[in-house]
């Protein structure tokens, strides 16, 4: 009986850390969608090609210039924990575009992602749980 309860557990554990990685990733995948598509915001030329760029507005999710920072969004396990994942970006101005700066508004892409990809995840487990 020993043994079945051990394996039992071993079950749950790796079914946790298989799940904690599977919505990570989803988390990233989210926010980089987040960080694709249109803006509404001024429209400009970029100085090293003289294509015209239309940037976000406040309030909106960054616009894509170079792709960098959708590209920075990554997930990766926590050093302590077997079933936690960090998602997040490793460009220092990111927290800036988040929550802005004395000179510019936010451009608010993460938090309001993570929060709704929770949401759902939430739903999803409610779902199987009833």
């Amino acid at each position: 009986m020993t043994s079945s309860r051990k394996e039992v557990i071993a079950d749950i554990e790796a079914g946790t850390k298989t799940n904690a990685k599977n919505a990570a990733l989803y988390a990233q995948a989210k926010i980089q969608d987040t960080l694709s598509g249109q803006r509404s915001g001024t429209t400009r030329r970029v100085s090293k090609t003289g294509e015209p760029h239309t940037a976000s507005a406040p309030g909106e999710p960054p616009a894509v210039l170079s792709g960098d920072l959708r590209a920075s969004i990554t997930t990766a396990p926590s050093p302590t924990s077997k079933s936690l994942y960090y998602v997040g970006s490793d460009k220092e101005y990111a927290p800036h575009l988040e929550l802005g700066t004395k000179k510019m508004k936010s451009r608010p892409f993460f938090v309001s992602t993570i929060e709704s990809v929770l949401r759902e995840i939430r739903a999803k487990l409610t779902k199987r749980v009833d």
